[in-house]
Order: C-alpha cells, then sequence, then structure tokens
C-alpha cells in the first residue's frame, strides 16, 4: 500500500484492513516520502500490530512504491490498497471464497466523499463498473476505461510475477496492469458485492496528477492496441480528428503505423495535419478496414454504433473505441 500526505484518512484506512473477517493477511505499508506524519500513523500501528510493516521509499511516485512494498511481501495471494480508501469488512474473505491459480478476483466499487458531493465523472466510472461487473464482459470496452479496479483485484502470487507484477513503466499502472490481465488470459472472477469504497477528495492522485487524467490514458491504449489487437492484413483506420484524436494520430505516426484519417466533421474535410489529408467519413471502405474510434460526442457514437450494428461489425475485432 503506497502511502503519500494520507493525513486524516490513513488511520481509517488502516482500521477498516483491521477490522477484516479473514485475517490471515500482512500489510507492507510504503511511506512514500510523507511530510503530513503519516509517518508517525504508520509506525503506531506497525508497533501494535505484528501483521502490519512499513519501509520508506524516496517519494518517486505510485508504481516505484509498489515495487517496493511488493518485493518485501511474503504472502501467497497479492492485493493492492491505497491508503486513502476503506475496505468493507468482508472484502478479503469474499475474495480468498473464489480465489485460484490462472484467476483474477475483482468485485464492485462505491465511491464515498466527506468534503463535497462526489464528482459527477467518478460515480459514471463506477456505476460502468458495476455494469460490467453485472454482465460479466470485462473486456467490452477495455480501450475506453480500465475495467478492472486499482484496489479491487485479488490474484495468486505466480500469476502476478508471470503477467509482470508492478514491473511495467507504463501509465497509468493500474490500467497497464488489467490490459497484462487480458493479453495473458487469466479468468476474471466476479464478487457480486461492493468490494472496495474509493473515496473521492481535493488530494486524491487522479485529480492532481498528469498520469491519471484521461488524455494520458492514450499511449497505453495505442501500444496495447497495437501489441493485441492490430491486423496489418486491413487498413486501419482512425476516426475523428479532435484533442484526442489528434494525440492517437501522434502515437501511431510515432510508431510508424500507416493508417487513413478521417472525421465527421465538415468544417475538418480537407486539412492537413501531420502530413495527412482528412477526408470525410463517408469515404470508409468499412469491409477491408479496421476501425480506431475516437468519437467525444455522446449523439455521434450513438450513430456510429447503429452504423456498426447494422454492418454486422464485431466490437473488438472489427473497430475500437478509444474513448
Amino acid at each position: 500500500m503506497p502511502v503519500k500526505n494520507a493525513g486524516t484518512y490513513l488511520e481509517p484506512c488502516l482500521d477498516s484492513i483491521l477490522a477484516q473477517t479473514y485475517t490471515n493477511w500482512e500489510l507492507i505499508a510504503v511511506n512514500d516520502g510523507s511530510t503530513d506524519g503519516s509517518a508517525k500513523v504508520l509506525s503506531k500501528y506497525a508497533t501494535d500490530y505484528s501483521n502490519i510493516h512499513v519501509v520508506d521509499s524516496e517519494g518517486e511516485g505510485i508504481p516505484k512504491a509498489l515495487r517496493k512494498g511488493y518485493g518485501l511481501s511474503r504472502g501467497e495471494w497479492i492485493h493492492r490498497m491505497d491508503s486513502d480508501d476503506l475496505m468493507p469488512a468482508e472484502k478479503l474473505q469474499l475474495f480468498m471464497e473464489r480465489a485460484s491459480i490462472g484467476t483474477v478476483v475483482t468485485g464492485k466499487v462505491s465511491y464515498f466523499c466527506d468534503e463535497y458531493t462526489v464528482g459527477e465523472g467518478f460515480l459514471k466510472y463506477a456505476n460502468w463498473l458495476n455494469e460490467i461487473m453485472e454482465s460479466g464482459d470485462f473486456w467490452r470496452d477495455v480501450f475506453k476505461e480500465c475495467p478492472i479496479p486499482s484496489s479491487a483485484w485479488l490474484m495468486h502470487r505466480l500469476d502476478f510475477e508471470t503477467i509482470g507484477g508492478f514491473k511495467s513503466d507504463l501509465m497509468p499502472e493500474d490500467y497497464d496492469l488489467c490490459f497484462r490481465i487480458m493479453e495473458y488470459k487469466l479468468k476474471v472472477v466476479r464478487v457480486p458485492h461492493v468490494v472496495h469504497h474509493w473515496r473521492d477528495s481535493s488530494t486524491r492522485t487522479s485529480r492532481n496528477e498528469k498520469y491519471y487524467f484521461p488524455i494520458a490514458y492514450i499511449p497505453l491504449k495505442v501500444h496495447y492496441f497495437v501489441k493485441m489487437a492490430y491486423d496489418s492484413s486491413k487498413c486501419l483506420v482512425l476516426l475523428g480528428a479532435g484533442i484526442k484524436g489528434k494525440k492517437m494520430a501522434k502515437e501511431l505516426l510515432e510508431k510508424e503505423i500507416s493508417f487513413k484519417w478521417y472525421t465527421n466533421n465538415p468544417n475538418k474535410v480537407g486539412h492537413d495535419i501531420y502530413g495527412l489529408v482528412i477526408e470525410d467519413e463517408q469515404q470508409i471502405d468499412f469491409d477491408s478496414s479496421q476501425l480506431i474510434l475516437a468519437i467525444s460526442s455522446p449523439e455521434d457514437q450513438l450513430v456510429m454504433r447503429k452504423r456498426l450494428n447494422e454492418l454486422q461489425k464485431i466490437n473488438n475485432q472489427d473497430y475500437f473505441w478509444l474513448f
């Protein structure tokens, strides 16, 4: 569990871990350069409870703190926790009841906030996650959003090592781990209950660190699209020439992946961007193409979904929603 200036949220987090109905656990808490008294709180809990261990890191960020903590762990089963969140009392028990080698156990999430009303974006994400948990179709929109929550999974140490653990430098680290779970075809097992309470706060990392802003996910998404899904026998089409579409185009060009660029915005047709002329989407040959969709407007997304369904195109094979 990385800890960086968790403030008043740290003790409730630790107490929720101590309250687990499953008691055979160890916590490796990594103090990542805290300056707010978190180190003192961790030291007290480590003194009082023999299964809580504290180590200092140099304040170099979550991925390095995770690596350091994992390197000191001894457990057969691996789980990550965030220091400002809360565990339901049955979380680890529910996970362990379903755990087996070759699987990743996950479950539903909820958001809460002590400071203000939970942000609409966070609520939308939680609802999306929980709908996926209900359906069991985890990889349906994997290129749009991360379908396995960062602190709501458990897997066997052998599987964790096989997929690369926390060794990757790709960001955000939780989304990267999710893609590797899919890449290595681990079975995802659902818990039909809320297993994690996410705290929304003004100091939350996802609100303040650029690596966790959605626009920063594009290099990761393009990386795994090229690695796992790109079909070089077809014409690759990028549809969308807004900010996100341009970012995707740059990533593809840097990887020397050839593609044709289209837009549904008449004002952008014919423009030369990065040496490519933007064409009208009406000219797309859907039968010979593989599509990356970077359409932001919900209305335009609905129109395109209908069109793709009518053409009997297959999600994550013929086309990919990256937003």
